[in-house]
Protein backbone atom coordinates (compact mmCIF):
# COMPACT_ATOMS: atom_id res chain seq x y z
CA UNK A 1 0.00 0.00 0.00
CA UNK A 2 2.85 2.30 0.91
CA UNK A 3 4.55 1.71 -2.44
CA UNK A 4 1.27 2.24 -4.31
CA UNK A 5 0.77 5.65 -2.63
CA UNK A 6 4.39 6.57 -3.34
CA UNK A 7 3.93 5.64 -7.00
CA UNK A 8 0.74 7.72 -7.30
CA UNK A 9 2.34 10.74 -5.64
CA UNK A 10 5.36 10.50 -7.94
CA UNK A 11 3.10 10.23 -10.99
CA UNK A 12 1.13 13.28 -9.88
CA UNK A 13 4.32 15.32 -9.49
CA UNK A 14 5.47 14.32 -12.98
CA UNK A 15 2.11 15.29 -14.52
CA UNK A 16 2.11 18.68 -12.78
CA UNK A 17 5.71 19.33 -13.86
CA UNK A 18 4.90 18.58 -17.51
CA UNK A 19 1.85 20.85 -17.37
CA UNK A 20 4.00 23.62 -15.91
CA UNK A 21 6.60 23.27 -18.68
CA UNK A 22 3.95 23.47 -21.41
CA UNK A 23 2.31 26.43 -19.68
CA UNK A 24 5.58 28.39 -19.60
CA UNK A 25 6.27 27.47 -23.22
CA UNK A 26 2.81 28.65 -24.20
CA UNK A 27 3.36 32.01 -22.48
CA UNK A 28 6.69 32.50 -24.23
CA UNK A 29 5.18 31.59 -27.59
CA UNK A 30 2.30 34.02 -27.00
CA UNK A 31 4.75 36.88 -26.50
CA UNK A 32 6.85 35.88 -29.48
CA UNK A 33 3.85 36.02 -31.82
CA UNK A 34 2.52 39.46 -30.98
CA UNK A 35 -0.69 40.66 -32.57
CA UNK A 36 1.18 43.66 -33.97
CA UNK A 37 4.87 42.80 -34.47
CA UNK A 38 7.10 45.68 -33.42
CA UNK A 39 9.49 47.33 -35.86
CA UNK A 40 11.65 50.44 -35.41
CA UNK A 41 13.00 53.36 -37.40
CA UNK A 42 16.74 53.48 -38.00
CA UNK A 43 17.07 56.62 -35.83
CA UNK A 44 18.01 57.00 -32.18
CA UNK A 45 21.64 55.97 -32.44
CA UNK A 46 21.00 53.09 -34.82
CA UNK A 47 22.07 55.33 -37.68
CA UNK A 48 25.60 55.34 -36.24
CA UNK A 49 25.95 51.66 -37.18
CA UNK A 50 26.25 49.92 -40.54
CA UNK A 51 23.05 48.56 -42.13
CA UNK A 52 24.06 45.04 -41.11
CA UNK A 53 24.74 46.08 -37.52
CA UNK A 54 21.43 47.96 -37.29
CA UNK A 55 19.47 44.88 -38.30
CA UNK A 56 21.50 42.62 -35.99
CA UNK A 57 20.82 44.93 -33.04
CA UNK A 58 17.09 45.11 -33.72
CA UNK A 59 16.80 41.37 -34.28
CA UNK A 60 18.80 40.60 -31.13
CA UNK A 61 16.36 42.73 -29.12
CA UNK A 62 13.27 40.99 -30.49
CA UNK A 63 12.14 43.45 -33.17
CA UNK A 64 10.57 42.06 -36.33
CA UNK A 65 11.58 44.71 -38.80
CA UNK A 66 13.07 48.09 -39.62
CA UNK A 67 11.82 51.36 -41.18
CA UNK A 68 14.56 52.99 -43.24
CA UNK A 69 15.20 56.62 -44.10
CA UNK A 70 15.55 57.16 -47.85
CA UNK A 71 16.13 60.90 -48.00
CA UNK A 72 19.68 61.10 -49.35
CA UNK A 73 21.71 59.50 -52.12
CA UNK A 74 23.76 57.58 -49.53
CA UNK A 75 20.55 56.34 -47.90
CA UNK A 76 19.45 54.91 -51.24
CA UNK A 77 22.85 53.32 -51.87
CA UNK A 78 22.68 51.61 -48.47
CA UNK A 79 19.33 50.03 -49.31
CA UNK A 80 21.06 47.14 -51.07
CA UNK A 81 22.94 46.32 -47.86
CA UNK A 82 19.75 46.45 -45.78
CA UNK A 83 17.88 44.23 -48.22
CA UNK A 84 20.65 41.62 -48.47
CA UNK A 85 21.00 41.45 -44.67
CA UNK A 86 17.25 41.29 -43.98
CA UNK A 87 16.84 38.47 -46.51
CA UNK A 88 19.19 36.33 -44.43
CA UNK A 89 17.18 36.62 -41.21
CA UNK A 90 13.93 34.64 -40.90
CA UNK A 91 10.93 36.59 -39.59
CA UNK A 92 12.66 39.95 -39.97
CA UNK A 93 11.48 42.39 -42.64
CA UNK A 94 12.11 45.85 -43.97
CA UNK A 95 8.69 47.34 -43.30
CA UNK A 96 9.17 50.51 -45.31
CA UNK A 97 11.48 53.10 -46.79
CA UNK A 98 10.29 56.65 -46.17
CA UNK A 99 11.08 59.63 -48.35
CA UNK A 100 10.28 63.33 -48.12
CA UNK A 101 9.24 65.26 -51.21
CA UNK A 102 10.44 68.80 -50.50
CA UNK A 103 8.96 71.27 -52.98
CA UNK A 104 12.05 73.51 -53.18
CA UNK A 105 14.62 70.72 -53.64
CA UNK A 106 16.53 70.15 -56.86
CA UNK A 107 14.75 67.93 -59.36
CA UNK A 108 17.32 65.17 -58.81
CA UNK A 109 16.50 65.11 -55.11
CA UNK A 110 12.75 65.33 -55.62
CA UNK A 111 12.83 62.38 -58.02
CA UNK A 112 14.91 60.16 -55.72
CA UNK A 113 11.75 58.28 -54.75
CA UNK A 114 11.87 56.55 -58.15
CA UNK A 115 15.27 55.06 -57.34
CA UNK A 116 13.88 53.80 -54.05
CA UNK A 117 10.92 52.18 -55.80
CA UNK A 118 13.22 50.54 -58.35
CA UNK A 119 15.28 48.99 -55.53
CA UNK A 120 12.31 47.65 -53.56
CA UNK A 121 10.28 46.54 -56.60
CA UNK A 122 8.56 43.19 -56.21
CA UNK A 123 9.15 43.06 -52.46
CA UNK A 124 6.67 43.69 -49.66
CA UNK A 125 8.52 46.84 -48.64
CA UNK A 126 6.26 49.90 -48.57
CA UNK A 127 7.15 53.38 -49.83
CA UNK A 128 6.16 55.99 -47.23
CA UNK A 129 5.77 59.49 -48.71
CA UNK A 130 5.98 62.76 -46.78
CA UNK A 131 5.14 65.99 -48.60
CA UNK A 132 7.33 68.79 -47.22
CA UNK A 133 6.65 72.18 -45.71
CA UNK A 134 3.85 74.28 -47.15
CA UNK A 135 5.30 76.38 -49.98
CA UNK A 136 3.89 79.23 -52.04
CA UNK A 137 2.26 77.87 -55.19
CA UNK A 138 1.72 74.36 -53.81
CA UNK A 139 -1.92 73.35 -53.44
CA UNK A 140 -4.11 70.25 -53.16
CA UNK A 141 -4.23 69.82 -56.93
CA UNK A 142 -0.45 69.58 -57.08
CA UNK A 143 -0.34 67.08 -54.18
CA UNK A 144 -3.00 64.93 -55.83
CA UNK A 145 -1.22 65.00 -59.19
CA UNK A 146 2.20 64.14 -57.73
CA UNK A 147 0.74 61.42 -55.51
CA UNK A 148 -1.05 59.86 -58.51
CA UNK A 149 2.27 59.87 -60.38
CA UNK A 150 3.98 58.12 -57.48
CA UNK A 151 1.23 55.54 -57.11
CA UNK A 152 1.06 54.77 -60.84
CA UNK A 153 4.84 54.32 -61.07
CA UNK A 154 5.05 52.28 -57.87
CA UNK A 155 2.08 50.03 -58.65
CA UNK A 156 3.77 48.97 -61.88
CA UNK A 157 6.64 47.74 -59.68
CA UNK A 158 4.26 46.10 -57.19
CA UNK A 159 5.11 48.59 -54.43
CA UNK A 160 2.46 49.94 -52.05
CA UNK A 161 2.51 53.67 -51.33
CA UNK A 162 1.66 55.01 -47.89
CA UNK A 163 0.81 58.71 -47.53
CA UNK A 164 2.72 59.87 -44.44
CA UNK A 165 1.27 62.79 -42.42
CA UNK A 166 3.98 64.85 -40.70
CA UNK A 167 3.78 67.85 -38.38
CA UNK A 168 4.76 71.25 -39.86
CA UNK A 169 4.35 69.79 -43.37
CA UNK A 170 1.64 70.14 -46.04
CA UNK A 171 -0.28 67.13 -44.66
CA UNK A 172 -0.04 67.07 -40.87
CA UNK A 173 -2.51 64.42 -39.71
CA UNK A 174 -4.18 61.21 -40.83
CA UNK A 175 -7.49 63.03 -41.28
CA UNK A 176 -5.81 65.52 -43.64
CA UNK A 177 -4.35 62.62 -45.63
CA UNK A 178 -7.66 60.78 -45.94
CA UNK A 179 -9.31 62.90 -48.71
CA UNK A 180 -6.31 62.40 -51.02
CA UNK A 181 -6.32 58.63 -50.53
CA UNK A 182 -10.08 58.37 -50.98
CA UNK A 183 -10.09 60.54 -54.11
CA UNK A 184 -7.26 58.66 -55.84
CA UNK A 185 -8.86 55.39 -54.72
CA UNK A 186 -6.06 53.06 -55.80
CA UNK A 187 -5.53 49.58 -54.26
CA UNK A 188 -1.81 50.35 -53.86
CA UNK A 189 -2.38 53.57 -51.87
CA UNK A 190 -3.11 53.79 -48.13
CA UNK A 191 -2.31 56.23 -45.33
CA UNK A 192 -0.36 56.08 -42.08
CA UNK A 193 -1.28 56.87 -38.50
CA UNK A 194 1.57 58.25 -36.38
CA UNK A 195 0.67 58.76 -32.72
CA UNK A 196 3.24 61.54 -32.14
CA UNK A 197 2.10 63.54 -35.19
CA UNK A 198 -1.53 63.16 -34.11
CA UNK A 199 -0.60 64.49 -30.67
CA UNK A 200 1.11 67.46 -32.33
CA UNK A 201 -1.99 68.03 -34.47
CA UNK A 202 -4.03 68.38 -31.26
CA UNK A 203 -5.77 65.02 -31.57
CA UNK A 204 -4.55 63.42 -28.36
CA UNK A 205 -8.01 63.43 -26.78
CA UNK A 206 -9.76 61.99 -29.84
CA UNK A 207 -7.50 59.18 -31.04
CA UNK A 208 -10.50 56.85 -31.11
CA UNK A 209 -12.37 59.18 -33.51
CA UNK A 210 -9.34 59.45 -35.78
CA UNK A 211 -8.92 55.67 -36.01
CA UNK A 212 -12.64 55.21 -36.67
CA UNK A 213 -12.57 57.69 -39.54
CA UNK A 214 -9.45 56.35 -41.27
CA UNK A 215 -9.63 52.61 -40.56
CA UNK A 216 -10.69 51.62 -44.08
CA UNK A 217 -7.62 53.33 -45.58
CA UNK A 218 -5.10 52.44 -42.89
CA UNK A 219 -1.86 50.93 -44.20
CA UNK A 220 0.75 51.70 -41.53
CA UNK A 221 0.90 52.60 -37.84
CA UNK A 222 3.71 53.98 -35.68
CA UNK A 223 3.96 55.26 -32.13
CA UNK A 224 6.28 56.18 -29.26
CA UNK A 225 5.96 57.13 -25.64
CA UNK A 226 4.48 60.63 -25.53
CA UNK A 227 2.85 63.31 -23.45
CA UNK A 228 -0.83 64.06 -24.03
CA UNK A 229 -0.08 67.57 -25.27
CA UNK A 230 2.92 68.57 -27.38
CA UNK A 231 5.27 71.24 -26.04
CA UNK A 232 5.80 73.71 -28.90
CA UNK A 233 7.94 76.16 -26.90
CA UNK A 234 11.04 75.00 -28.82
CA UNK A 235 11.65 72.66 -31.76
CA UNK A 236 13.57 70.40 -29.38
CA UNK A 237 10.72 70.20 -26.88
CA UNK A 238 8.23 69.43 -29.64
CA UNK A 239 10.26 66.28 -30.29
CA UNK A 240 11.08 65.35 -26.70
CA UNK A 241 7.48 65.77 -25.52
CA UNK A 242 6.05 63.49 -28.22
CA UNK A 243 8.83 60.97 -28.95
CA UNK A 244 9.94 59.07 -25.89
CA UNK A 245 10.98 55.60 -24.86
CA UNK A 246 7.86 53.47 -24.41
CA UNK A 247 6.76 53.66 -20.79
CA UNK A 248 7.60 57.36 -20.54
CA UNK A 249 5.20 60.29 -21.00
CA UNK A 250 1.79 60.99 -19.48
CA UNK A 251 -0.34 59.87 -22.44
CA UNK A 252 -2.36 56.78 -21.53
CA UNK A 253 -1.29 54.28 -24.20
CA UNK A 254 -4.51 52.33 -23.72
CA UNK A 255 -6.17 55.20 -25.60
CA UNK A 256 -4.01 54.17 -28.55
CA UNK A 257 -4.10 50.38 -28.16
CA UNK A 258 -7.88 50.01 -27.86
CA UNK A 259 -8.77 52.10 -30.96
CA UNK A 260 -5.98 50.34 -32.85
CA UNK A 261 -7.54 47.01 -31.96
CA UNK A 262 -11.02 48.14 -32.96
CA UNK A 263 -9.73 49.42 -36.31
CA UNK A 264 -8.97 45.89 -37.50
CA UNK A 265 -5.39 46.78 -38.45
CA UNK A 266 -3.22 43.65 -38.32
CA UNK A 267 0.15 44.82 -39.69
CA UNK A 268 3.38 45.72 -37.95
CA UNK A 269 3.58 48.73 -35.65
CA UNK A 270 6.65 50.95 -35.86
CA UNK A 271 8.46 52.44 -32.86
CA UNK A 272 9.67 55.98 -33.55
CA UNK A 273 13.02 56.67 -31.86
CA UNK A 274 13.99 60.00 -33.42
CA UNK A 275 16.66 61.72 -31.28
CA UNK A 276 16.15 59.41 -28.30
CA UNK A 277 19.39 59.87 -26.37
CA UNK A 278 19.54 56.57 -24.49
CA UNK A 279 21.75 53.85 -25.95
CA UNK A 280 19.85 51.69 -28.47
CA UNK A 281 20.64 48.48 -26.60
CA UNK A 282 18.96 50.00 -23.53
CA UNK A 283 15.82 51.66 -24.91
CA UNK A 284 15.10 48.96 -27.51
CA UNK A 285 14.85 46.25 -24.87
CA UNK A 286 12.76 48.28 -22.42
CA UNK A 287 10.41 49.55 -25.14
CA UNK A 288 9.73 46.05 -26.49
CA UNK A 289 8.99 44.83 -22.97
CA UNK A 290 6.58 47.73 -22.48
CA UNK A 291 4.90 46.98 -25.82
CA UNK A 292 4.41 43.34 -24.88
CA UNK A 293 2.84 44.37 -21.60
CA UNK A 294 0.57 46.91 -23.24
CA UNK A 295 -0.91 44.60 -25.84
CA UNK A 296 -1.16 41.57 -23.58
CA UNK A 297 -3.18 43.53 -21.02
CA UNK A 298 -0.53 43.27 -18.32
CA UNK A 299 -0.19 45.93 -15.66
CA UNK A 300 1.99 48.92 -16.62
CA UNK A 301 5.66 48.47 -15.90
CA UNK A 302 7.46 50.37 -13.18
CA UNK A 303 8.69 52.99 -15.67
CA UNK A 304 5.14 53.84 -16.72
CA UNK A 305 3.98 54.09 -13.10
CA UNK A 306 6.84 56.49 -12.41
CA UNK A 307 5.94 58.77 -15.34
CA UNK A 308 2.30 58.89 -14.27
CA UNK A 309 3.23 59.80 -10.70
CA UNK A 310 5.49 62.67 -11.75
Amino acid sequence: MHFKNLYLNTLLIVILSVQSIFSVGSEKNEKSTLKWPLTAYNFGGLDQFSPEEQIDLLHKNGYKGIIIRGATASNVQNLDHFILKADKIPEFDIQAVFIRYNFTDKEEDKDRWKKVVDKIAGSKIQLWVIFGKNTLGINDDFIESKLREMVNYSSQKDVEVILYPHSTCYIESAEEALPFVEKINHPKLKLAFHLYHEIRAGNGSRIDEVFEGIKDQLGAVTMAGTDSIADFSLPRTMNTSTIKVLGQGNFDMRKFILPLSKSGYMGSVGFMNFKIEDKPEVYLESSLEEWENLISGCKPTHSMQQSKNQ
